[in-house]
């Protein structure tokens, strides 16, 4: 698949400060290559510096209170209810992704994604269950998430957690509306998880 190209030019990865470099590298060997959203960042070094490190501490940091494959599964979900075509390709790439060495992977197989994705999947377990309702009501109309809700999160979850959960939910939000935004263009690797979208 042909990639398109974006309205702004990428940026000069060989101009960025010294510090960002290992940061860069880090991702890059996690994702398998570097993202376009990355190439775009580095425009403006310092907001990328902060987005690398508060989507490490958001996603994966040592800290976390919440399981890493939970959260990622409420990425693919909150992506695709904020109908984000980058953030969808990607999140459901990592799911994808090959669960082994040092990179980012769950072994899901497209109807994994596909469950995944439809507004009717209500995991069996309760915490993961209530958690996944709270992602899509807070997504959907966040300053109308009902009080009941959030009292059977309270009820299922440490307070840690919930504050996580709600980071992990907000912080896609922010990652979807600028990469739709910006109309950063789908790497060709990943175009065909678009479809996802339409499931």
């Amino acid at each position: 698949m042909t990639e398109e190209t974006p309205f702004i030019p990428y940026a000069d990865r060989d101009a960025l400060p010294d510090p960002l470099k290992a940061p860069l590298e880090a991702y890059e060997a996690r994702m398998g290559f570097m993202p376009n959203a990355l190439k775009l960042y580095m425009h403006r070094p310092e907001l990328l510096s902060c987005l690398i490190q508060l989507n490490n501490t958001v996603m994966r940091d040592p800290s976390s209170h919440l399981d890493a494959g939970l959260k990622r599964r409420i990425s693919a979900i909150c992506s695709f209810l904020n109908q984000s075509a980058y953030c969808v390709a990607h999140n459901t790439n990592t799911l994808m992704a090959d669960a082994e060495d040092d990179s980012e992977g769950w072994d899901f197989k497209a109807e994994d994604i596909a469950r995944l994705l439809d507004p009717a999947y209500a995991p069996d377990d309760p915490a993961e269950k209530v958690a996944i309702e709270y992602a899509r009501a807070a997504t959907i109309d966040h300053a109308n998430v009902p009080r009941d809700l959030l009292d059977r999160l309270a009820a299922c979850m440490t307070p840690p957690q919930v504050v996580e959960l709600a980071c992990v939910v907000g912080f896609w939000k922010m990652y979807n509306s600028v990469h739709e935004a910006m109309h950063i263009p789908v790497e060709a690797a990943l175009q065909g998880n678009v479809a996802f979208l339409d499931a």
